[in-house]
Order: structure tokens, then sequence, then C-alpha cells
């Protein structure tokens, strides 16, 4: 990270040299973003006692609700002419959820000269959106959490609040959407299909890039994944459901929108580097296979924006699967035999042994992922396992299945031998992901009440799966997934890279020769203060870091206690302070 003195005898930068370093870096001209209010719309206007990330020096904030019916509209200071191709408005955001409990997430489509240049969502993390040439990128440099379902003050306009993340921006577009030496007028309208009271804020910061922490954004900008060894990380939600049902778009599936409507929000506001629709076999139907999997050839943009061809097996007599196809060519296989609904009579329920051989059949490589398997609803038989069962889902909107009375990461009513951490004592070899399993149509920022599934929410985000790959393409994220390189998170992008003499996560390793010692090392960055990692070998805790709010916490532990003679696995959980979680994949000694 770069610090403010990296000026001539290492004195602290001036503005024009600021100015210069950004357009270097980026190949953008920056500009202040804010510099009159032309109409605040629905808008909230701050009072005496303000917010903010940073100090200021003026009295000036507005807060737009998620459900505004009309938005805000500013002007930037001018623009002068450039020789580079685009423009970077600077700005002062703050993201925050209204309320205690959870709310129904949405979007903001931001305006530049009246075109479209980018729709965002509520963060709580530093976060890279972009739409074409534009791009909005976000650095969360202050961010606030309430206890679990309480609520935080933080100035005239945000009380009792979950959370709220404040930080400077980059508004980048093209500079041909500029008239050179003129002021552009920046336009944020919200877009909401329920009430929420998520909000977006808008500061006054004349002096944001000398008072300000801008060199974050920087990094976003050119630095978009993080590098370990030799894999980038990226971040997916492989878990989410339409409303579609066949070619009808009336929302009486499982989620809510249509197909594209899901792979549009994912690709934009969800702000996601990978993606699956997962929709039940009973909305695809025999007859929509081929256009089904179409769309993920569609949306697919390796590079960008990487979608793998998937599909929700939903068996009620043997537990849910999801099913993950390396390239086309995959099938859809009904849990019930006569493609009817979801059925719980034996005679027409297929079993698991029958669906992986009926994948097995089309010859395409395909992993298939358990998920809530303690969930009372829809509980998940650990009796019926095979290798092509690589993963299973820790964390959705379902909540954690880590383990039993994992609060407030767990919600709903749960059986108590069924957990993740029941499995790994049992033997059974899963990695570990997350993803939102999202019914509200907002891939990447699942969060249901007053859409469907009303029980579906919880104080953490929605979940997301993370991949060490050497690049995001479908092969590449599919391989990693398949190797068990990936971790799960909540839904924050905390970095985690956990190796066992050297081995990657998910891999299994022969026992180590009498004398040498198991040694685990743990690097962790957090998107907030981290509270605590802890260190679980054979499903039981074995070690406990405290982090005492730092960002980055790094561990190395050696098991005095390793028994060549019987398997072993560990994996490690990290909490921050602000609950949002991560969970590496096992590594297998012997």
């Amino acid at each position: 990270m770069l610090h403010p003195f990296f000026g001539p005898e290492r004195r602290r930068v001036i503005l024009p040299e600021i100015q210069a370093y950004i357009a270097e870096r980026i190949d953008a001209t920056p500009v202040y973003g804010f510099a009159e209010m032309i109409d605040a719309g629905d808008a909230r206007c701050g009072g005496e006692r303000i917010s903010g990330f940073m100090e200021r020096y003026e009295l000036g904030e507005w807060l737009l609700p998620l459900t505004a019916s009309k938005g805000m509209r500013w002007r930037t200071a001018p623009v002068p002419g450039t020789q580079r191709g685009h423009v970077a408005f600077a700005l002062s955001l703050g993201f925050g959820n209204g309320s205690p409990l959870p709310q129904p997430s949405g979007q903001w489509d931001i305006y530049v000269n009246d075109r479209l240049a980018v729709s965002v969502r509520v963060v709580n993390h530093s976060q890279v959106w972009e739409a074409g040439e534009c791009k909005l990128a976000f650095a969360a440099n202050r961010l606030e959490a309430a206890e679990p379902f309480g609520g935080l003050t933080l100035s005239s306009l945000i009380q009792n609040d979950a959370f709220a993340t404040f930080g400077p921006a980059f508004l980048i577009v093209p500079s041909e959407w500029i008239e050179p030496g003129s002021p552009a007028e920046i336009r944020v309208e919200a877009r909401s299909a329920v009430p929420s009271t998520r909000w977006l804020q808008l500061d006054v910061a004349s002096a944001l890039l000398e008072h300000a922490d801008i060199y974050r954004l920087l990094d976003l900008l050119t630095q978009r994944h993080p590098r370990v060894g030799e894999y980038n990380v990226y971040f997916g939600d492989i878990h989410t459901h339409s409303g579609q049902v066949l070619d009808r778009c009336d929302n009486d599936g499982c989620g809510i929108g249509s197909r594209e409507d899901n792979y549009r929000y994912a690709l934009g506001p969800g702000g996601l580097d990978f993606y699956s629709l997962t929709d039940h076999e009973w909305q695809i139907g025999p007859a929509g296979i081929d256009e089904y999997f179409q769309l993920a050839d569609t949306y697919n943009e390796d590079g960008r924006f990487v979608c793998l061809p998937a599909f929700e097996h939903t068996s009620l007599l043997y537990g849910h699967r999801n099913i993950y196809f390396r390239g086309p060519g995959g099938t859809v296989v009904n849990a019930n035999r006569s493609w009817g609904g979801p059925t719980k009579d034996p005679k027409l329920s297929t079993t698991p042994a029958e669906l992986w051989a009926a994948l097995e059949a089309t010859g395409v490589p395909f992993i298939s992922v358990p998920h809530h398997p303690s969930a009372a609803s829809h509980p998940f038989t650990l009796e019926y396992w095979s290798e092509h069962d690589r993963l299973v889902e820790v964390y959705s909107v379902w909540g954690s299945s880590e383990y039993y009375g994992d609060f407030p990461r767990g919600v709903s009513d749960r059986f108590r031998a069924m957990n993740v951490q029941d499995a790994i004592r049992r033997g059974l070899r899963f990695g570990l992901v997350a993803s939102a399993d999202g019914h509200d149509g907002h891939p990447g920022n699942a969060q249901s009440p007053l859409v469907k599934h009303h029980h579906q929410f919880h104080y953490c985000g929605s979940g997301r799966a993370a991949v060490f790959a050497s690049e995001l393409t479908r092969e590449a994220i599919y391989d990693a997934l398949y190797a068990r390189r990936c971790y799960a998170t909540t839904g924050a992008p905390i970095l985690l890279d956990v190796r066992l003499n050297g081995a990657w996560m998910g891999q299994e390793v022969a026992p180590l020769s009498e004398g040498r010692r198991p040694m685990l090392t743990v690097q962790c960055v957090g998107s907030n203060g981290l509270d605590h990692i802890r260190i679980v070998k054979n499903g039981r805790i074995v070690y406990t870091q405290p982090c005492h709010g730092e960002w980055d916490c790094e561990v190395v532990w050696e098991d005095a206690a390793y028994d060549a003679s019987r398997p072993n696995s560990y994996y490690v959980r990290v909490v921050q302070q602000d609950r949002e979680s991560a969970w590496s994949s096992p590594i297998w000694l012997g």
C-alpha cells in the first residue's frame, strides 16, 4: 500500500502531484465528482452531526434510501480537456442497511450526462463494478457494524443501523461522454421491487484527493484480483434460483425474476467474477434443457465473467445437490422419475447412484455439491457419498452448516448430528464453499425478507465461493473447484491462504514420516478487523489465535499431537469483528 510521502525528498505529495500520479496509474483524468447539488430528490439531507470516514471541513451529506421514488442529481467540477481516454470522478460515498434487521438488496443506477454508467449495490467491503468501459471503484476505508440485531447511531441521518461503510470512490467513464471545460451531471436512481431501508450516501468532500487514502482505489483498479502464489483469487456465487418455470416468467419458480434477470444482476450490481444459475429440475423441464444451459454460454466471457452450467437436483428423500459441468453437453436429471415436482414417494425418487450414472453417461466432467445438510426441512443424508461429491456448501442464506448452534451465522431449525463437522468426523472428504442459494433475484447479495422464503435472512452476507485459479476461464474455475482449491465466505472478500507443509487447501497428502510433524501456516487479510482464527483438526477445534481487530493476521501452528497411524484433516475458520467469516477447505494427511 502506498502512503502519501512519495514526493520529492520523501515529503508529502501535493494536489498536482496526486492528480498526475492518479492519471498515470489508471490512465484517466481525475476530477472532483461533486461541486453542486442540482436536485436532492427523495434524499434526506444531513444535520449538525455528520457521518464520514475522514476529516471534512464542509457540512453536507445526502442519504438516498433504496426505495426512493426520485433520485438525486448533482454537478461535478469542470472537466479539463484531456488526451486520456477516460475521466475519473472522485466521490465520497457511504452505504448502509438502515435497520438492525436484514433488508432486501436492490440496486442503484448511476448516470453521467443521462447515460447509464454502472449499477451498484450496498456493500460492507471494497468493491469494483464494471459495465463496458465504465467502472465504479469503492474503497471501504471505514466500516462500522453493530452487534447482531443491535443498532448503530452514527449521525443525524444514520440511526439504529446494522452496519455502515464509508470511503472514497472513482466513477470512471469515457472522456467522449464529457464536454471539455464543462461540468458533468451525475444522477443516481434507486431500484428495489419491495420496501427496503438500505441507503447510499453522497458527501461533500472538496479535498478528497488530499485528505483521504485514495491509493487503495488505485490498487483495486490495477490489481483487480489478489495474487496468492501462482494463482489469482476469484469470488463467485454458484447457487441461485430464478422465478422462471419452463418458458414462463411469472415468478412461479423458486426465486424471483427471469433467468436473464439473474445473470444480468450477477454481472452488474452483484459484482461477481463467476456465477451459476441453479434452477430446480422442475423449473427447467426436459424440453428446455438446451435453452437453459445456452444462457450460461451466452453470458460467459472468459477474463471478465465466468458462468458454469449447473442445476439443482432436488431430492426430498436423499437431499439437495447442485450439479456443475466443466463445459457444454451436460443434462438435467430430475429427482422425480416422472419429471414431476419434488416427491417423497420412494418408487418415484431417483437415487444418488442413478443420478451419478445418468450424469456420467454424458461424458462431460461434473461435480455434485450437497447443501444445507442439517436443515430440518431439507436434510441431506450422509449415507450416500461418492468422489463426485467434491464439495459441500458450508454457508448460504440458510446460514452456517458447519456445526450446530453457530450463531449468528446459523439460522433455521437444524438436526444436531448432520453438519459439516459431523461429515468430516465420519471421514467424508468435502472441500468447503459458500454461495447464496438466493431466491430474491440478487445473486451475490441475497437477502430474502419481503420477497420469497421469508425465513431465509440473517445478520451476515449471503455467501460467496472463493477459488485459487490461474486465470478467469470456465475451465480454470471448474478445475479449482474440482481440486477443492477453494474456500467459503459469508460474502465479504476475505483473503485466506492455508497451507500444510506446503500443500494447498483441498489436497490429500501422504502420512508424514516418523519424526516429522504437520506445520500449518495461515495468512489472512480481512475486509474488516479480524477477531480470531481457529484451526479445526478432525472436526474439533484445536487452536485459537486472537487477532484483536487487526486486518492482517498470520498463524504458524505445529501439530504436536500428530498420529501418523490414522487419517487427519485440518481446516481453518476466520471470524471478523463484524461477524463476517471464512472457512478454508480441509487438507488431509493420510
